[in-house]
C-alpha cells in the first residue's frame, strides 16, 4: 500500500516534470513594437519582436516567423528574412529581430492581429501567437495630378485624361469628378460663358482610390471657335467618401492651353522693270499670316530658276495672327515668257516645331513695251500737238 503511494508520488513529479520541459521549450514574446504606432494603410512598418528563455536549459535552433495576414504582408529582405533563425538563446537569455511588414491601403481604422510563430529545434511546427496591431489612417485626400493633351486648338473637341491620386492614408470611395458649372452669372445679371466647357456627361466616377494609389478618368472637353489665344486654369471639383462614409469635396485645377498654328502665305504685290531676259526687275513680295499662331524666327528665302536673286535670303523675325511683312528684291530673268518665283519660308511654330513651306507665285511675262508710255514721251508728243496746231492755225489765218 505504502508502495503504491510512492509509485503514484513519482508518477505525477514525472508527469509535471513533462509538462514544464514541454512548456519551456518555446522562449517567451516579451514584447511587440510597430512604427509607425499607429499603423498606417498603403505604408510599411517596422516590427521588433523581443524573446526571453525562461528556461534553465538553452533553446536550439530559435525560429520566429510571421505570417501573412490581410492587411499584413511580410516584405522579406537580406537583411529582414522570414522566416529570422536567431539561432541558439542561453538560459535565461534574451534574443530580438526585426520584420518589415506592408499594411494594405484598403485597412479600415481599427485593431488588427498579427500571426506570430516561435518554433525550435524541438518542435518545428511552432507556436503561434496573435498580437494586436491598430491602424488608423487619418483620412484620404485626392489631388489632380496630372491632365494629359493640355494644348487644344479653337473649335476642337478633345477628350482629356485626369490622373487622380489619393495623397492621404486612408482609402477614398464614391469618387466623383467633375468640371465646374460651365458658365458664371455676374452681379448685374449677364451671363459669361467659358471658352472651354465640357461635352456630354461633365461628371466621372470612380469606386475607390488606396493611400498612394493612381486612377484615371476621363472627360470630353470643348473649345469655342472664338476663343482666344491663352492659357486657361479650370477647376475640377473631385468629392469622395471616408471609411466612416463622411464625404468631403476638394478643388483642384488644371491648366489647358489654347493655341493656334501659324499658317503662311505670300503673293506679289508689285514689279517694277521687265521679264525681258538680261532686264532687271525689281520685285515687291507681300508674306502674311492667316493662321491663328505666331510665326517665331521667320525666314524667306526667294528663288527662281530662272533668273539671278540679289538678295535671295531676308530675315523677318515674328509674324503674329494676321500681319504682314514685305520683301523687295531685284531679279535678272533669263528666259522669255512668264516666270515662277519660289519663297521657302521657315518658322518657329506655336507648338514650338520648326517648320517649312514653300509659296510659288506666278510673274507675267513683260516686256518695256508693257511698261506703258514714259511720262516724258508723253509731254514730248503734247508739245508736238500744240505746235502742230498752232502752226497750222497760223498758216490759215496768213491765208486769209
Amino acid at each position: 500500500m505504502f508502495m503504491n503511494k510512492i509509485m503514484k508520488i513519482l508518477m505525477i513529479m514525472l508527469i509535471a516534470a513533462f509538462v514544464t520541459s514541454a512548456y519551456a521549450a518555446f522562449p517567451e514574446i516579451t514584447q511587440v513594437s510597430y512604427n509607425p504606432s499607429p499603423a498606417i494603410p498603403g505604408s510599411t512598418m517596422t516590427v521588433i519582436i523581443q524573446l526571453e528563455n525562461k528556461d534553465s536549459s538553452s533553446q536550439k535552433n530559435v525560429t520566429l516567423r510571421l505570417e501573412d495576414s490581410y492587411p499584413f504582408t511580410v516584405k522579406i529582405a537580406d537583411k529582414n528574412p522570414n522566416p529570422n533563425n536567431i539561432g541558439d538563446i542561453s538560459p535565461f537569455g534574451n534574443a530580438q529581430a526585426t520584420f518589415i511588414v506592408y499594411v494594405d491601403p484598403t485597412a479600415q481604422n481599427q485593431t488588427y492581429e498579427l500571426p506570430i510563430v516561435v518554433s525550435t529545434a524541438n518542435d518545428t511546427t511552432g507556436k503561434k501567437s496573435n498580437f494586436p496591431i491598430i491602424i488608423s489612417g487619418k483620412e484620404p485626400l485626392l489631388k489632380v495630378v496630372n491632365v494629359s493633351d493640355v494644348k487644344l486648338l479653337p473649335g476642337e473637341e478633345k477628350e482629356i485624361t485626369f490622373t487622380i491620386q489619393n495623397v492621404g492614408t486612408s482609402p477614398a470611395y464614391d469618387v466623383i469628378v467633375e468640371m465646374q458649372e460651365d458658365r458664371t452669372i455676374t452681379a448685374t445679371g449677364n451671363v459669361i460663358v467659358r471658352d472651354i466647357t465640357p461635352i456630354g456627361a461633365a461628371t466621372a466616377y470612380l469606386s475607390s482610390i488606396n493611400p498612394g494609389e493612381q486612377k484615371t478618368t476621363t472627360l470630353k472637353l470643348s473649345v469655342s471657335t472664338t476663343a482666344t489665344i491663352n492659357n486657361y486654369t479650370l477647376p475640377v471639383q473631385v468629392s469622395y467618401r471616408d471609411s466612416t462614409g463622411i464625404r468631403t469635396t476638394s478643388t483642384s485645377y488644371a491648366g489647358i492651353s489654347v493655341f493656334g498654328n501659324a499658317q503662311i502665305d505670300a503673293e506679289l504685290k508689285t514689279m517694277v522693270g521687265t521679264t525681258t531676259p538680261g532686264q532687271k526687275a525689281t520685285i515687291t513680295i507681300e508674306i502674311f499670316n492667316k493662321g491663328l499662331g505666331k510665326a517665331d524666327f521667320t525666314l524667306a528665302e526667294i528663288s527662281t530658276a530662272s533668273g539671278v536673286i540679289s538678295k535671295p535670303r531676308q530675315f523677318i523675325g515674328t509674324l503674329g495672327p494676321n500681319d504682314v511683312d514685305t520683301l523687295e528684291t531685284t531679279i535678272v530673268f533669263d528666259k522669255i515668257g512668264d516666270q515662277i518665283v519660289d519663297v521657302k519660308v521657315q518658322y518657329k511654330d506655336s507648338d514650338s516645331t520648326m517648320k517649312t513651306t514653300t509659296i510659288s507665285i506666278p510673274i507675267k511675262s513683260q516686256g518695256a513695251t508693257d511698261q506703258g508710255i514714259s511720262p516724258i514721251i508723253w509731254i514730248i508728243a503734247i508739245v508736238v500737238i500744240v505746235a502742230l496746231v498752232w502752226n497750222f492755225g497760223f498758216r490759215g489765218k496768213k491765208k486769209k
